[in-house]
């Protein structure tokens, strides 16, 4: 058989192995909360960019990264990724929450006493339990665990150093293990979505709330917050998943180069998210903040009015509530 020669079969030739080509090559889309390059916030797009360039350097896969919510609301988007519309979202422990319950150990108030034992917590065994767990019941693989600004912290327009403080203060706060902690000390607890924080907190309809300080800053609370309390109750945090419909449609070597990828985002994103907080702290003094930073005794005192009430929550709440003690086991050999 002689090979094809004619100008039209040497297209049709040209055209099946281009659209061989398309075939074969894969796109990750990822859906992001954030617009593109938004200032203080380098942590969570950056991390997802650097996930980009890993993967494009080490493969013929391509990654869109589509900002600024523009493929729906964060459960949404979850939802996507479960189900392999797309393949990545930035939803975070909140989000994950609504479809795996155990999530929220992790939340359990003063669970973590600093940045650098969250991660070996989570990049141990009891965090690649949980990741197993999680895509067993999810169908979403988790890569890792980012850091979302660090720990919270109290705001509110007086000074609250201990427990006895937050009496009468009507607190924006969402979630039961953030609500019921806040109400054990005498607050009330209000729902007030993020967007209409800000004027929330200049009217007066509530006098406080609790987010990370790169969030604080992000919508100016420091212009209708006078105190900032640094308490660090509750950990930041989000799974770095992808739908493992998509992982598995894979090569092994494209998997590796996921894997790798997620890897080095997990790392770009804690460097960025340790050097936003310490540059937020700053930048909230500067605004005339009167930033506070509490002693021992005054965070252990926090932490026997918000742990017990929330630990009694978790009982009642999770699929597996062994997972409290083996949290907290956990955490004591990591320190």
């Amino acid at each position: 058989m002689k090979a094809l020669r004619s100008p039209l079969g040497a297209t049709a030739l040209a055209a099946g192995l281009a659209l061989g080509t398309m075939a074969s090559a894969q796109e990750i889309t990822v859906g992001l909360s954030l617009p593109q390059d938004m200032a203080g916030f380098d942590f969570v797009n950056g991390m997802y960019e650097a996930f980009a360039s890993h993967v494009e350097e080490h493969s013929d896969m391509t990654v869109n990264l589509v900002y600024g919510g523009a493929l729906g609301a964060p459960n949404d988007r979850l939802g996507q990724m479960r189900r392999g519309i797309i393949e990545m979202t930035d939803a975070a422990d909140g989000n994950y929450a609504s479809i795996y319950a155990d999530i929220q150990v992790l939340n359990m108030p003063y669970l973590f006493p600093s940045e650098e034992v969250a991660w070996e917590v989570l990049d141990g065994p009891f965090g690649q339990a949980m990741a197993d767990d999680i895509l067993e019941r999810t169908n979403i693989r988790v890569l890792g665990w980012w850091e979302s600004g660090g720990f919270k912290h109290f705001s509110a327009d007086r000074a609250v150093e201990s427990p006895e403080d937050m009496q009468g203060l009507k607190m924006r706060v969402l979630g039961p293990l953030a609500t019921i902690p806040v109400e054990a000390m005498g607050a009330s607890a209000s729902p007030v979505s993020f967007g209409e924080l800000y004027t929330a907190l200049r009217t007066g309809v509530v006098d406080g709330q609790d987010n990370s300080v790169a969030t604080f800053n992000l919508v100016n609370l420091y212009e209708v917050q006078s105190h900032l309390m640094l308490t660090g109750h509750s950990y930041a945090f989000g799974p770095l998943g992808i739908s493992n419909i998509f992982f598995e449609s894979l090569s092994e070597a494209d998997q590796q180069v996921i894997l790798d990828a997620g890897e080095a985002a997990i790392a770009f994103n804690r460097e960025a998210s340790r050097a936003v907080e310490a540059g937020a702290i700053d930048f909230a003094r500067e605004q005339g903040v009167n930033v506070i930073e509490l002693s021992d005794g005054q965070r252990d005192a926090f932490r026997q009015a918000m742990q017990p009430v929330a630990i009694d929550w978790l009982r009642d709440n999770i699929d597996r509530p062994e997972l409290i003690e083996e949290a907290l086991e956990a955490v004591a050999a990591a320190q």
